[in-house]
C-alpha cells in the first residue's frame, strides 16, 4: 500500500474533496481565505497586472486558478478599471459545485452581467487552449497540487518518500532513487518538491498561445530534518508549503520573481515567459514586498494587544477598506472611548467598507458587527444599513432585528421599529424585551 506522495489519494483525490466540501470548505475556515482574497492583495496584483499589459501592448485575460469564494475577483475587477485597464476576469475552479455557486453568488452575477466577468470550470493540470495575454492567479493552489517527497541522508544519498494512507497515522518509507536536480546543493533533510506546480505551469506554457504571468500567492517551506517525515497540513484535502527554489529550478520557460525576503506562512512569487521590464520595476516596487504578510501579522499584533483608539484606527486605514479586518477588530473599538475625530474616522471606515463587503456564509456576521459598531457610535442610518444586509445575508436573528428596531425607534421611525419586533417575536415570541418594547411603543 506504499505509494510515493504524488500518486497517493492524498493529491489524486484532492478534486473529489473540494467538490464534496464546496463552499464549506471556506465558509467553515477549513480551509484559509483571507490572505488570497483580501482588498491589499487585489491592488497589489492589479498593479502588477497592469505593468504586465503595458509591456504586452495588449488586453489581457485574467484567469483565478482555484477562485474558491470569489471574492478576489469581486475585488480584483474595480481596481483593474480604476487604472483604465480593460481585462477579463474568469473564476475558474475544477470542482463543478462551486463554479455553480460562484455564478449563483449576487455580486458576481451583477458583474458577469455587465461582461466583466466570467467563470469556468477548469483544471489547473489539463486546461483548455487559449490565445492572447493571460495572467494566472494561483492563489493557495500550488500547496494542495501534488507534491514529491524526498529525504537527503548526511552522506549525501537521495531517497524518495513512499506513504501508506490507509495507516493511523499515515506510515512513511523510505526507497532510494536517483538524484534530483532541484535537490542540488541541499544538506541533510527531508523536502517537498512542488511536482504538480511544475506541470501546471508546463501545461500553462504549452496550452496558453501568448504571453504568460503567473502571480503565485501561497505558504513556503518549513524546514525538516533527515529524520523527520514531510509536514503535510490536513483540513479534509491536504496541503504543502510550497518550495519555490526548487519549482524555479523545473519550470523551463518560465522566469521567476522572488519576494525581497522568503516567508514560511505567505508570500506573493511571480512567473513570467516574455520580457517584462515595466512588470519587473511593479514588482520591485509593490510585488516583492510581502505587503499582505506585513499587514496580517500587525493585525494579529492588535488582536493581541490592550486596544489603542490610534492603533487600531492607524492600520484599519491600510486596509484597503477590508470590512473582515474591520468586523474583527470592531469588539476592540466598541471598548474605546473616541473623540469626535476619531469617531468620524471610524465612521467613515464603515461607510467605506459596505463597497469592500462581499458575502458568502461564514463563521462571523460581519454586517451585524459593523451595525452595531455603527450603532454605538450614533450612525443610526449607517447601523440600520448594515442590520439590513446582514438579516439579508444571515436571515432574521433575534439579535440583528432588536438592534435594528432601537436604531429606528432613536430616529422616530415607531412604525418601523416595531414591525422589525413583529419578526422578532414570530421567531421567538417569547422574547421578553421584545414583547415589552412592541407594547410600549404601540401604546405610545
Amino acid at each position: 500500500m506504499f505509494t510515493p506522495l504524488h500518486q497517493s489519494p492524498l493529491f489524486t483525490r484532492q478534486h473529489e474533496v473540494y467538490e464534496g466540501l464546496g463552499m464549506r470548505a471556506w465558509s467553515e475556515g477549513i480551509v484559509p481565505w483571507r490572505a488570497t482574497t483580501c482588498p491589499l492583495l487585489a491592488d497589489v496584483e492589479a498593479e502588477l497586472i497592469a505593468a504586465f499589459a503595458e509591456d504586452v501592448g495588449e488586453p489581457v485575460t485574467v484567469i483565478d486558478v482555484g477562485a474558491g469564494t470569489g471574492r478576489l475577483g469581486f475585488h480584483l475587477v474595480p481596481k483593474l478599471e480604476a487604472r483604465g485597464l480593460k481585462a477579463t476576469v474568469v473564476l475558474a475552479d475544477i470542482a463543478p459545485s462551486n463554479g455553480r455557486a460562484l455564478s449563483e453568488q449576487p455580486q458576481l452575477a451583477a458583474l458577469a452581467a455587465t461582461g466583466r466577468l466570467t467563470f469556468e470550470v477548469l483544471d489547473a493540470l489539463h486546461p483548455t487552449p487559449r490565445r492572447g495575454a493571460t495572467v494566472l492567479l494561483a492563489h493557495y493552489l500550488f500547496d494542495s497540487l501534488p507534491h514529491r517527497a524526498f529525504r537527503v541522508t548526511s552522506s549525501g544519498e537521495v531517497l524518495e518518500g513512499l506513504v501508506d494512507v490507509t495507516q493511523t497515522p499515515w506510515a512513511w518509507r523510505y526507497e532510494a532513487t536517483n538524484p534530483r536536480a532541484e535537490l542540488e546543493g541541499r544538506g541533510a533533510g527531508t523536502f517537498l518538491v512542488p511536482v504538480g506546480a511544475a506541470q501546471a505551469l508546463a501545461a500553462w506554457r504549452s496550452t496558453f498561445e501568448g504571453p504568460l504571468l503567473a502571480l503565485a500567492a501561497d505558504k513556503g517551506v518549513t524546514p525538516r530534518g533527515p529524520l523527520e517525515d514531510p509536514l503535510l497540513a490536513q483540513h479534509e484535502s491536504v496541503s504543502a508549503g510550497v518550495d519555490f527554489t526548487a519549482l524555479a529550478r523545473l519550470a523551463d520557460g518560465w522566469v521567476h520573481s522572488s519576494p525581497a525576503s522568503a516567508s514560511d506562512v505567505f508570500a506573493l512569487h511571480a512567473f513570467t515567459t516574455t520580457a517584462a521590464p515595466q512588470l519587473m520595476k511593479c514588482w520591485r516596487e509593490r510585488g516583492g514586498r510581502n505587503q499582505v504578510l506585513h499587514l496580517l501579522e500587525r493585525f494579529n499584533e492588535l488582536l493581541a494587544a490592550t486596544p489603542d483608539a490610534e492603533a487600531l484606527l492607524g492600520f484599519l486605514e491600510t486596509t484597503h477598506d477590508d470590512p473582515d479586518l474591520l468586523a474583527q477588530l470592531s469588539p476592540h473599538l466598541r471598548e474605546l472611548t473616541l473623540d469626535d475625530r476619531q469617531a468620524g474616522r471610524l465612521v467613515s471606515l464603515l461607510a467605506r467598507a459596505g463597497e469592500r463587503h462581499f458575502h458568502f456564509k461564514q463563521q462571523l456576521d460581519v454586517p451585524f458587527s459593523l451595525g452595531i459598531t455603527a450603532h454605538g457610535l450614533g450612525a443610526l442610518q449607517l447601523a440600520i444599513a448594515w442590520y439590513g444586509r446582514s438579516l439579508a445575508e444571515s436571515g432574521a436573528h433575534p439579535s440583528t432585528l432588536l438592534n435594528l428596531a432601537l436604531a429606528q425607534k432613536t430616529l422616530g421611525r415607531v412604525d418601523d421599529a416595531c414591525a422589525a419586533l413583529e419578526v422578532l417575536l414570530e421567531a421567538e415570541p417569547e422574547h421578553p424585551r421584545a414583547k415589552a418594547l412592541l407594547d410600549e411603543w404601540s401604546s405610545a
